[in-house]
């Protein structure tokens, strides 16, 4: 179940990278962002150095301020590099994934750790934008969620 907490932040739910690079993505999240199952997923890591990532709807991209960067890794953008293949843009990662059936993508372990995170670590799924959701391991609002008891729990 989602909470909203204090500053009126929106966490979806805590979900664990497991060992086989596998992540299971919120629902409520998915369908908030009306991202759908069984379809390719755009990944791009945060301005600063927060580990994790976030997932954007590609249907929002050329209507906003990042269009202009996705001109410039139009292989992520048109899924026409390998999935999970990271490409680094002007100090941020993008890659694309596939989002099957089940709400898990997978990514290589070498593309985990260039988003700052390796399996094991639990991430927050939290509303960030129009353009997407948030799945970090770290940050300002990690400690908040943590004393939040309804957050749903992905493992």
């Amino acid at each position: 179940m989602a909470v909203t907490a204090k500053a009126g932040k929106y966490f979806y739910a805590w979900s664990k990278i497991l060992p086989d690079g596998s992540f299971c993505l919120s629902d409520q999240a998915l369908q908030e962002y009306y991202i759908t199952t069984e379809s390719n997923i755009i990944l791009m890591s945060g301005r600063n150095t927060l580990k994790g990532f976030s997932v954007l709807c590609k249907e929002k991209i050329a209507n906003s301020p990042l269009a202009a960067i996705f001109n410039n890794v139009p292989q992520v953008q048109n899924f026409t590099i390998p999935a999970g293949e990271a490409v680094t843009f002007k100090q941020r990662l993008f890659c694309w994934a596939y989002l099957d059936k089940d709400r898990y993508i997978h990514l290589p372990m070498e593309t985990w750790k260039q988003f700052g995170v390796t399996p094991g670590d639990r991430l927050l799924s939290m509303r960030a934008n129009h353009l997407g959701f948030d799945n970090l391991s770290e940050g300002p609002f990690i400690d908040l969620a943590k004393q939040l008891r309804d957050v749903a729990v992905y493992e």
